[in-house]
């Protein structure tokens, strides 16, 4: 029998960086529906829905025709979406964020095989290679270090591997030795319910970073990796360049004579 696959977009709208995000104007749409709508274009998704603690954006969300889940107060997106994991049964679990609206699906749909694929592993989650414009040093830009089956070794907001002196290589080697993380998760949900019932750990809370929790536990990641990791939406700064974007891909999927071809976002 096929595994449930559950999608769970958590969307706030305090956000401390870009208050009221989700609800931005994209395309004539609010961000979070932007995003629920690639969301629903995963082959491998059985069940879209958003998870909010605010009722703005549940109105919003249930306006465009969508499910919405109002829950309570939560630390994190991990902790909201086992409220809804809760009321909606599941075998795995997507976390998209609901500031993700360029999300290829093919991306979410990859987590979800690699799960199957490797019945070893609890979650899979993404990366993609440094390319020249990434900051490798910037705090913001998580990296993550592999092992030769593409399992999760540690997480860092600091520039790891480091290099020694006279390394072969050196700083660049080193660069090269690690991928960028893409913030998008697949669980087995048994993996997710036993990750949220174990107290933040040493790691997790030196580093800022959830997902060293699961590796302190014990639990196998999967790091898939892709071309390039989903222009997400952190600040008014980053609307501006994702509008430019959805504009250019607008205008890509028009003929010569104005018609569209198909697209239904």
């Amino acid at each position: 029998m096929k595994d449930r696959v559950l999608v769970v977009i958590p969307a706030r709208y305090a956000s401390t960086r870009f208050p009221g995000k989700a609800l931005a104007d994209l395309g004539g749409k609010p961000l979070v529906v932007r995003t629920v709508e690639r969301a629903l274009a995963m082959r491998e998704a059985d069940e879209v829905v958003v998870a909010t603690d605010d009722e703005r954006i549940r109105a919003a969300v249930a306006a465009a025709g969508h499910a919405c889940e109002l829950t309570g107060e939560h630390p994190t997106g991990s902790d909201r979406i086992g409220e809804v994991l809760a009321r909606r049964p599941a075998d795995l679990v997507v976390n998209l964020q609901g500031d993700e609206p360029l999300l290829d699906p093919a991306v979410g749909d990859r987590l979800v095989r690699a799960l199957r694929d490797d019945p070893s592993a609890q979650l899979a989650t993404c990366a993609h290679p440094f390319g020249p414009a990434d900051d490798w040093a910037d705090p913001n830009t998580v990296k993550v270090l592999v092992d030769r089956a593409g399992r999760a070794l540690y997480f860092s907001r600091a520039p790891v591997p480091g290099a020694f002196p006279g390394a072969a290589g050196g700083a660049s080697a080193a660069r090269a030795a690690a991928l960028r993380h893409v913030g998008i998760y697949a669980w087995r949900a048994d993996a997710l319910r036993r990750f949220l019932g174990w107290p933040r750990g040493r790691l997790e809370q030196v580093e800022g970073l959830e997902q060293l929790r699961a590796l302190e536990n014990g639990l196998a990641i999967r790091v898939v990796t892709v071309a390039g990791g989903p222009v997400g939406v952190d600040t008014p700064a980053d609307l501006a360049r994702v509008r430019e974007l959805w504009q250019r891909r607008a205008q890509a999927d028009r003929d010569p004579t104005g018609g569209s071809r198909g697209r239904t976002d």
